[in-house]
């Protein structure tokens, strides 16, 4: 029962790391200035999954879900 309540955290990491080779491959692959804003496009994706995996690490913190390990 635990697992599903960090799937959604996983499933947005395992996003953010997608769109981050997404937009290494447009970088590479594209040529010219005009079909850079795939690049712009993965990476402003990026940035929003980035703030929401942190707005859900926050609530899972504050709903008492999830809890940092003690070291």
């Amino acid at each position: 029962m635990e697992f599903m309540y960090k799937l959604p955290v996983l499933l947005v990491l395992g996003f953010i790391v997608f769109s981050l080779f997404e937009g290494m491959y447009f970088l590479a692959k594209d040529d010219g200035d005009v079909n850079k804003t795939r690049v712009v496009k993965a990476l402003t994706i990026r940035i929003v999954l980035s703030i929401t995996l942190f707005v859900l690490l926050i609530l899972g913190y504050f709903a008492g879900v999830l809890e940092p390990h003690g070291m």
